[in-house]
């Protein structure tokens, strides 16, 4: 697994989003999310709260969208980032 930097509560949020999916792709989820934050910040990057946000809306499928950014929303610092 991806190593990063977690910067704010970039982390919580990454966690929350995987605990709002569905017990059977919570796996799938993880590994998703994972490669997204890879690609958007490389290996050992800096993650913010919203590369978080961009590969929740950039991996997710459309039906669960609405759901994980509605999970992680108490966890942001910022939520206006939800608005991006």
């Amino acid at each position: 697994m991806a190593e990063f930097n977690w910067t704010e509560n970039s982390q919580a949020v990454f966690e929350a989003a995987i605990k709002s999916a569905p017990m059977p792709f919570r796996s799938v989820t993880k590994k998703s999310f994972t490669k997204g934050l890879t690609k958007e910040v490389g290996e050992g990057g800096e993650v913010r709260e919203e590369h978080v946000v961009k590969v929740i809306k950039a991996t997710s499928p459309a039906p669960f969208v609405g759901q994980g950014l509605k999970a992680i929303e108490p966890h942001l610092t910022d939520p206006s980032i939800l608005d991006n």
